[in-house]
């Protein structure tokens, strides 16, 4: 199995600088939007993996060790399946987070109910992204997203994951731009981030008004003060967003210290919350 790589991407933008986009990357997004991956594919986006959930962990493992020794990620994007093949995505995220040092960002398709977003969490995830896509209730019933549900499962995602590593992906296109900004004013007054990507849909849209949509979510994160810099690999691929980059030898030393100091802090959490379950299982007798 090999590792399909997507080409080149910049990812080291400045989480402190303001955001602000870049036209041409937007008609570039509108043109050829970003794909996610499948549940049975393994791709690489510069800094990037996709992994698909339903990937045989052996030969996955083999591929990504090849392709992180030639150039380390700073991202792994983990697709989970449905309930009964969910536990293929969290046997690879288990052994991701056993053997490299990089945030996991983990996507459930489907309103996942609180025992499956405990193990997502328990096998090493450090985001977990419930898509809603379409924010306006009435376009979301129709197609079936299920947007309730979705919302209940975001808000006890939040009970179990640290501050600002919850997501859900809209995406800019699929319906009226106010909709989708009140989307995102609606999820970040719950405490859940909202993330945006460019549907094959913008086309019919003004790029102005695509752009606005992205303006407005940029502002929203830095107003909350959301912590997004795990995310910015991902961010630089599916949004026309820049800032400045970081520069500087020293500069770029402290920040993979902090990304360290960070994943250790996020793993020693999880290994807490895990311990208080089992030992709340062996005092119950289970």
């Amino acid at each position: 199995m090999g590792v399909m790589n997507l080409g080149p991407r910049t990812s080291n933008l400045d989480p402190e600088s303001p955001m602000t986009v870049d036209k041409q990357k937007l008609r570039n997004l509108i043109a050829s939007p970003v794909k996610h991956g499948t549940l049975t594919e393994l791709r690489r986006a510069d800094k990037i993996f996709f992994i698909g959930g339903e990937l045989p962990a052996k030969e996955t493992l083999e591929s990504l060790f090849d392709s992180y020794c030639q150039a380390p990620a700073e991202l792994f994007c983990l697709s989970f399946s449905d309930l009964n093949n969910f536990h293929c995505g969290e046997e690879l995220a288990r052994l991701v987070k056993k053997n490299f040092n990089a945030h996991i960002f983990g996507r459930i398709d489907y309103p996942a109910p609180p025992y499956i977003i405990e193990r997502a969490y328990a096998a090493g995830v450090d985001i977990l992204d419930i898509p809603l896509r379409v924010f306006d209730q009435g376009l979301a019933r129709e197609r079936g997203l299920e947007k309730e549900e979705r919302l209940k499962a975001l808000e006890y995602a939040r009970t179990v994951f640290p501050r600002w590593s919850v997501t859900s992906t809209l995406a800019a296109g699929e319906e009226p731009s106010c909709s989708t900004v009140s989307g995102i004013d609606t999820l970040l007054a719950a405490g859940i981030v909202p993330l945006v990507e460019v549907s094959a849909r913008a086309v019919h849209y003004p790029a102005d008004e695509m752009g606005a949509i992205f303006e407005h979510l940029a502002e929203g994160w830095r107003k909350r003060k959301v912590s997004i810099k795990p995310l910015l690999p991902l961010l630089d691929l599916i949004t026309p967003l820049a800032a400045h980059a970081r520069k500087g030898v020293l500069r770029g030393f402290i920040e993979k210290v902090y990304d360290r100091k960070l994943l250790a802090a996020s793993d020693l959490r999880r290994n807490l919350r895990v311990r208080q379950i089992e030992e709340s299982f062996e005092s119950a007798g289970l």
